[in-house]
């Protein structure tokens, strides 16, 4: 999907561009990933027929919902578990395809088929798939424009965080239909010979907007199912024993395994985006949940290679785990790496015999715990409070700093930028914490539906502020991409401000045009990005 140069690659398990450090992705990558998207994007053709006809399958919805989800960490995937999901995604199609032509037949209607332009068979191997897939990217490559390259990688970032949520709230309350449908169409644009940047807009759009719905629903739900939030000190620090680290998103498998060990003598940590778990009021009841362990999602190879015990990755975490760990790592994923255990029908006693054969903590370790989560009543105060001091002219300007996974260059930034501020700006940061006192501190974690739920609940708020209010997004996440666009859009947020993403997650060019397009500024140095901010009011 991306302007990559593609070359002759031998297959071997190991992901070339993690290898390599730095890339956006490596060429036989992108180019299985081609073949793969050519599938579902067939697919969706089929299905939103069928959907016409009356005609559903839940299980088929939800394959391609969480295949499509399961393709956020791209860079990370190994050349045999994109194989793998071409394959599945191979005989979906043809059997969604054969139940269209079937349906056609019984109805007496004529059936409309797509050309298909792959030889795929179950003997293919992969280095012809690559091969397909190159021949693929080289043919989209020639009839398309710069600009149409480019907002196809935007939408295909956008789908890939609508069907995250899309899965998420499957794990609460089933599929929502009517997004799911609005997905498939946003696919099947592609499947057209020509397709004008102004309708890619158009889904862009729609889907960010759908996706924010989604992200209010979630959270909704997850109040609804774990309690409500309260500030809460977690503890960072490690003690002696056996230990299980659960990492992802699924709240849901972090409460299995909570439920299973409870009577054991195993110590449960969390990881990456669960951190929040600490704040809902069911988790709060387990005394076997001890704290959380590492500095995130960006650390966590180090997080795993230092943790004594067993360790568990839920809801699509992708980590390049392929050469390391065997035998301690475990994954009810979609899709799960080499090397790594499966568990199925949420059974998790293999995973708590490892913890315990396994070493656990020697000693364990102090460190400072960490304030999380907020008073709902005391949140509505403050903001209040912000609000007649926007309207007696007391704060000239808001800057409001979104969630991040805390590298130190961006540490460096914000302290550089909280020291800049004038008397009569104020501060309201999701992440890193601003002693000013016109500041306004909330932390909740990386779990992006409460995080882009708490952040429109705020600007809906500020609405009529909006010419005084700076947003920053700090963190380069899929979901990042569809926020702004909605912010932009429906709150006519004017001064958005994001990091310069890496290119594993973006190209470079891509992100180019996306700034342009929604008149989102990219962050430098401190200094001048806040004369900038000022000049802008």
């Amino acid at each position: 999907m991306n302007n990559y140069n593609f070359q002759n690659n031998i297959s071997t398990d190991a992901n070339e561009c993690t290898s390599r450090g730095a890339c956006s992705l490596a060429p036989s990558i992108a180019a299985l990933q081609e073949v793969l998207f050519y599938f579902i994007k067939q697919s969706s053709y089929y299905i939103l027929k069928l959907n016409k006809m009356g005609a559903d399958n839940k299980s088929i919805n939800l394959e391609i919902i969480n295949d499509i989800a399961s393709l956020i960490p791209i860079n990370e995937f190994s050349e045999n578990q994109l194989f793998s999901l071409i394959t599945k995604q191979f005989y979906l199609l043809k059997n969604v395809k054969q139940t269209y032509l079937n349906l056609c037949q019984t109805n007496n209607e004529k059936a409309l088929n797509l050309k298909f332009n792959i030889d795929f068979n179950e003997n293919t191997t992969i280095n012809n798939t690559i091969s397909q897939g190159e021949k693929l990217f080289f043919t989209n490559y020639k009839k398309l424009t710069q600009e149409q390259r480019c907002l196809t990688d935007i939408l295909i970032l956008v789908i890939k965080s609508v069907c995250s949520n899309l899965s998420k709230l499957n794990d609460f309350d089933g599929i929502d239909s009517e997004i799911y449908i609005n997905v498939l169409k946003a696919i099947n644009i592609y499947n057209q010979r020509n397709y004008k940047p102004e309708n890619i807009k158009k889904h862009l759009n729609n889907l960010s907007c759908l996706n924010n719905k989604l992200s209010i629903k979630i959270s909704e739900h997850a109040l609804k199912q774990f309690g409500k939030l309260s500030e809460t000190e977690v503890s960072l620090s490690t003690r002696k024993g056996k230990a299980i680290l659960v990492s992802g998103n699924n709240f849901f498998d972090l409460l299995n395994i909570l439920e299973q060990s409870k009577d054991l003598p195993i110590d449960i940590y969390t990881h990456g985006n669960l951190l929040i778990a600490h704040a809902f009021e069911k988790f709060q009841k387990y005394d076997n949940l001890k704290g959380h362990y590492g500095k995130g999602n960006s650390n966590a190879i180090l997080d795993f290679a230092t943790f004594p015990g067993a360790i568990l990755l839920t809801g699509n975490a992708g980590y390049n785990t392929d050469y390391l760990y065997r035998g301690r790592l475990f994954s009810n994923n979609n899709v799960i790496p080499q090397g790594l255990t499966k568990v199925d029908n949420n059974d998790y006693s293999e995973l708590i015999k490892t913890a315990i054969d396994s070493k656990g903590f020697k000693t364990g370790k102090n460190k400072p715990s960490l304030r999380l989560g907020y008073n709902l009543d005391d949140f509505e105060t403050k903001i209040q409070n912000c609000i007649e001091k926007l309207k007696t002219g007391e704060f000239k300007k808001l800057y409001i700093i979104g969630t991040d996974n805390y590298s130190e260059i961006r540490k460096e930034y914000f302290n550089d930028f909280y020291s800049n501020l004038n008397k009569d700006e104020a501060v309201l940061t999701l992440s890193y914490k601003c002693e000013k006192k016109n500041s306004l501190n909330i932390y909740i974690g990386n779990y992006d539906p409460l995080a882009v739920n708490l952040i429109f609940n705020i600007l809906t708020k500020l609405k009529e502020f909006s010419d005084k209010i700076t947003y920053i997004c700090t963190n380069c996440s899929v979901m990042g991409f569809s926020n702004l666009i909605n912010l932009k859009n429906q709150l006519n947020i004017k001064n958005l401000y994001m990091n310069n993403c890496p290119p594993q997650i973006i190209n470079p060019s891509t992100l180019d045009l996306f700034t342009k397009t929604y008149g989102i500024k990219l962050t430098t140095d401190a200094k001048t990005d806040l004369n900038i901010m000022r000049n802008n009011f």
